[in-house]
């Protein structure tokens, strides 16, 4: 009986230390495609960093956050590609990894803005073609993220900057966007201590360059 009891102690121990390995692994690849993406220069350097988001995504293909982070970098990268052929490439495979990302459960407020990023991402590609219906796209998955978590900075982020280049006639411009990012950066300031990659916390930097923008 004792020798069972042990046997099976033995097993949860060992499954315990495996996915405790496995996460490890994971959270060590993703925080390393992170900051070569972030660092990256080159659009050449970014889509190696995307592709190995893919290959991390690959591996592991049922956690969030590799999926979303596989989104997110392709997401990233197309808005510096400059082709625009290529730039709607990698927005099909953002997609692809936001489908996989929807299905591994409900949505939650940092999927709903991403889905938001991505729907932005395409808008960029042609945007006197592509704005009602990409703005619309966008504009639809910050409300319902805010519904769920209204303290997420990435909302005001991304409101902010259709608003920041829409023309003053038509009532943006950057008086108009800089509240938006006032209120991200409060959030993001809220958030310093979450710098784990699990939890997404991108968009500071650009928040950042986009009130000094603001201010010139």
């Amino acid at each position: 009986m004792k020798k069972n009891i042990r046997t099976a102690l033995g097993v949860m121990l060992f499954s315990l230390s495996a996915s405790s390995l496995k996460a490890q692994n994971m959270e060590t690849s993703l925080n390393m495609a992170y900051k070569e993406l972030q660092s990256a220069t080159k659009v050449s350097t970014m889509v190696e960093a995307s592709n190995k988001f893919s290959m991390i995504a690959f591996k592991w293909p049922k956690e969030w956050a590799t999926n979303y982070y596989a989104a997110y970098a392709n997401a990233y990268t197309a808005i510096k590609e400059p082709d625009i052929k290529r730039k709607d490439q990698f927005l099909d495979q953002a997609e692809n990894y936001l489908n996989i990302l929807n299905s591994l459960g409900s949505p939650n407020d940092e999927s709903l803005v991403l889905t938001a990023y991505v729907g932005f991402s395409r808008f960029l590609v042609d945007p006197a073609n592509r704005w009602k219906k990409y703005l619309d796209v966008m504009n639809a998955n910050l409300e319902k993220a805010k519904k769920i978590n209204p303290d997420n900075p990435r909302i005001y982020y991304l409101q902010g900057i259709p608003l920041f280049n829409r023309p003053v006639l038509y009532g943006g411009g950057k008086k108009k966007a800089k509240p938006y990012f006032e209120k991200a950066q409060l959030l993001f300031a809220k958030k310093q201590n979450s710098t784990s990659i699990l939890s997404p916390y991108w968009g500071e930097k650009d928040n950042q360059d986009y009130l000094l923008k603001c201010d010139n």
